[in-house]
């Protein structure tokens, strides 16, 4: 029997589903937002551009269901990120930081209003443009409940950019107008300078620390102490022996000064002296919280170092005057053992953050999350009022961000985990707008759109000139702080580098991190806000 060639055929088969091409645009989105020019760039946003390239030219179907899920997901992690320090900043940054945010949102309502009232646009396209100069999505998504989304979907798209260059504009000409008055702040902030001598002093031999009179009259304190080529712990108990190696904190002059009575500066770092580790703690011990780290004594305590404090997803080195916040991850350099003591004594993460998504509590937030977005209450004359689905997640979230947990569901997620599930019910909600909008927006650019341009600028730049005016010259805030409150206001991350070229302390991160989460939520309802006067006024929709 001869040879027979056999051919199996083989096809592939490519079947479009609303899966496959959602992911796809969030993959490309992504990566088009990644695209930076000096830190600046799309961002989340990226996903909206890559949904309506592929909305004009491939016209897609929305799913509605997925933008509904986004939506929920995007703004339940909002809430759960503002929950645990969302009501306390009134009370511990009312006086200075919360009203100058409170001001500029309050100019932003004012002027937003005034604009739309007074240029005759639609409500959707002027609160979109609002939107995309602040470059909130949390405005964009509360927009979307009230007005058309191509309306608003344009306002946002053809303010963003402007919206990002007004900003950044404002900052750095601000900036290298007062560079010299913040610098002069800078200078008058107190500075915990370090340095290291070696006793000589045979009088203080046999001494303890806390007897030794030099260090009380010039205000310094022991941080370290090098003996035998390994640290000790270094508290007021210790005994001093002549040639330890002792590394002094204080004001430059206090510390040169004691340093005189010691014996001679040397040049050594204790870094390498011992097997140091590092770890991150969540501070929830309550009689730590709002103590500064100066009072707390940490490293005459345990002889461990706080090197970073991670508050509102931003990171910045503490100085000794940085008092601590519930919630604060605090990143802390010791001994393994050092570490242990510090944990029980700011609160052990466990006891703080579930180390994994539990399942079980997410569903449980989700259920609270619909179950109040559909309640339906009838007011008078006004019709049946109700929060809808993005009203009842960010209050759901709220209720288990404050208070951490209910009953045995868990309301504190690892900060990873949260930061994914809102990043994906953004690119979710984005991808469904997107291609819903998308044809309609390029048919909707024309020439008005320079006079749209024009007034997302007004929306950016006149709330942050009032608010750095009332802010320094008002409230008294100094210059690079009143601009941490503003970036903070703006919720513009990229801000900050822009400050930090001038002034390189905590102190303008600590004026973002503050105002933050408050400015999140309530951007959200300034933007209903908006809605309802527009309304009352007349303003077509």
């Amino acid at each position: 029997m001869g040879e027979v060639d056999i051919l199996i055929p083989i096809e592939i088969f490519f079947r479009q589903s609303e899966l496959v091409v959602t992911f796809l645009i969030i993959l490309v989105g992504i990566a088009f937002g990644n695209l930076t020019i000096k830190g600046v760039g799309f961002g989340s946003s990226g996903v909206l551009i890559a949904a309506m390239v592929a909305g004009y030219f491939f016209q897609f179907e929305p799913v509605p269901i997925l933008q509904n899920l986004g939506i929920v997901l995007f703004l339940l992690c909002v809430g759960l990120e503002a929950g645990p320090s969302f009501f306390r900043a009134f009370k511990q940054y009312g006086r200075r930081f919360i009203s100058n945010v409170l001001v500029l949102l309050l100019i932003s309502w004012v002027n937003t209003v005034a604009i739309i009232f007074l240029s005759g646009i639609p409500i959707g396209l002027g609160l979109g443009l609002f939107a995309g100069a602040f470059t909130s999505s949390p405005a964009l998504i509360s927009a979307l409940q009230f007005s058309p989304d191509e309306q608003v979907i344009f306002g946002y798209g053809v303010a963003y950019p402007f919206g990002l260059i007004g900003v950044i504009l404002f900052i750095s000409i601000a900036v290298r107008l007062l560079r010299g008055k913040m610098e002069a702040e800078i200078q008058g902030h107190s500075r915990l300078h370090t340095a290291v001598f070696k006793l000589e002093n045979e009088a203080l031999h046999g001494r303890l620390i806390r007897d030794v009179a030099q260090f009380r009259t010039h205000d310094v304190v022991v941080s370290g102490l090098l003996r035998d080529l390994s640290v000790q712990p270094a508290s007021g108990s210790t005994v001093l022996q002549t040639g330890d190696l002792l590394r002094l904190e204080g004001l430059p002059e206090n510390v040169a000064a004691a340093g005189v009575d010691i014996g001679e500066e040397v040049h050594e770092s204790f870094d390498g002296q011992a097997e140091l580790d590092t770890r991150s703690i969540v501070v929830e011990n309550t009689s730590v919280i709002n103590r500064s780290l100066r009072d707390l004594g940490l490293q005459l305590r345990f002889n461990a170092t706080l090197t970073r404090i991670i508050r509102a997803d931003v990171e910045f080195v503490p100085s000794e005057d940085q008092a601590l916040a519930d919630g604060d991850v605090v990143v802390a350099v010791g001994s393994p053992y050092q570490l242990d003591q510090v944990e029980q004594f700011l609160g052990h993460e466990h006891h703080t953050v579930q180390r994994r998504v539990d399942i079980g509590s997410l569903a449980a937030v989700l259920f609270l999350a619909f179950a109040i977005g559909g309640i339906v209450v009838p007011l008078p004359g006004l019709g049946p009022f109700s929060l809808g689905i993005a009203g009842g997640a960010l209050v759901a979230g709220l209720i288990f961000g404050h208070f951490g947990r209910i009953g045995n569901f868990i309301g504190r997620f690892p900060r990873n985990a949260t930061l994914v599930l809102k990043e994906l019910g953004l690119a979710l909600f984005f991808v469904q707008v997107g291609l819903e909008t998308g044809q309609s927006f390029v048919e909707s650019l024309d020439i008005q759109a320079i006079y749209y341009a024009f007034y997302a600028l007004l929306f950016a730049v006149v709330p942050m000139a009032g608010s750095f005016l009332v802010g320094h010259y008002l409230l008294k805030i100094p210059v690079s702080e009143c601009f941490g409150v503003i970036c903070g206001g703006m919720t513009f991350t990229p801000g900050l580098d822009i400050i930090h070229e001038v002034d390189k302390s905590e102190r303008p991160i600590v004026a973002y991190s503050s105002v933050y989460p408050v400015a999140l939520i309530l951007v959200i309802a300034l933007v209903q806000g908006m809605h309802l006067l527009l309304v009352s006024l007349g303003v077509a929709l």
